[in-house]
């Protein structure tokens, strides 16, 4: 699994889950990694990261060029062997632990501002597809099968309805103990989706062979187990 492989025609072993915020997708993605014994990439982590970097270090977030040096001289590593599909991914940040702080409420609202930079996703598409060549992946993203693989082995866009992924990601923060408000995180979705949707660089879109799952009446085994099933049918298909 080498770069070349995302621009030509073979496919990559790996499963692309693009969807939008709170639709289910890093549950999902941790629990294929999981039990198909994958490794798990949240690409979502990584931009947080990188936005952390940047407030830590006080750049203005439309700084592309200060943001990206800051990126291309930091270390972020990221734990790709999820043990707890409902526990956020371990991310480590020039040796220091920012699982906790890269979900905050100031990197949350910074993050949609950091990751439409182009210079800043053209570099972590490069650091995720590094990632990947490590072995066979899970990816959960924004643009994991039109950009980082779309010669994705399979593609799945995962989506809920709106009511449906506020109460989840209510449920989520609550159980983490954060400040957790309804109208609050239906505004903050909604402004989320609509920075993803409409930049310039990389939108939030379904690819052409993508597989779309409606999670919305779907229980986490029972979305599980349809992606697992057109996985594994896909790859014996290629033995």
């Amino acid at each position: 699994m080498n770069k070349n492989n995302t621009e030509n025609n073979a496919k990559v072993n790996v499963i692309a889950i693009d969807g939008p915020a709170g639709s289910g997708k890093s549950t999902i993605a941790k629990l294929l990694a999981k039990r198909l014994g994958l490794n798990y990439i949240d690409t979502g982590a990584t931009y947080r990261a990188i936005t952390l970097l940047a407030l830590k270090n006080n750049v203005d977030l439309d700084n592309e060029k200060e943001i990206l040096k800051l990126a291309k001289d930091a270390k972020i590593e990221i734990d790709s062997n999820p043990k707890d599909e409902q526990s956020y991914t371990k991310v480590i940040l020039n040796g220091e632990d920012v699982t906790e702080e890269i979900r905050s409420n100031l990197v949350g609202s910074a993050v949609s501002i950091v990751s439409k930079l182009p210079g800043i996703r053209k570099f972590l598409v490069n650091f995720q597809r590094s990632l990947a060549n490590k072995g066979a992946s899970v990816l959960e993203g924004r643009d994991i099968g039109t950009v980082v693989f779309p010669n994705a082995v399979l593609k799945v866009f995962l989506t809920a309805k709106n009511e449906e992924r506020v109460k989840r990601r209510l449920l989520q923060e609550s159980k983490k103990n954060l400040d957790a408000d309804f109208n609050k995180i239906k505004k903050e979705i909604e402004t989320r989706d609509k920075i993803d949707s409409t930049r310039k660089d990389s939108p939030l879109k379904i690819a052409e062979d993508a597989i779309i799952i409606d999670s919305t009446n779907l229980t986490i085994e029972e979305t599980f187990e349809k992606i697992k099933d057109i996985y594994l049918k896909k790859i014996n298909s290629k033995n």
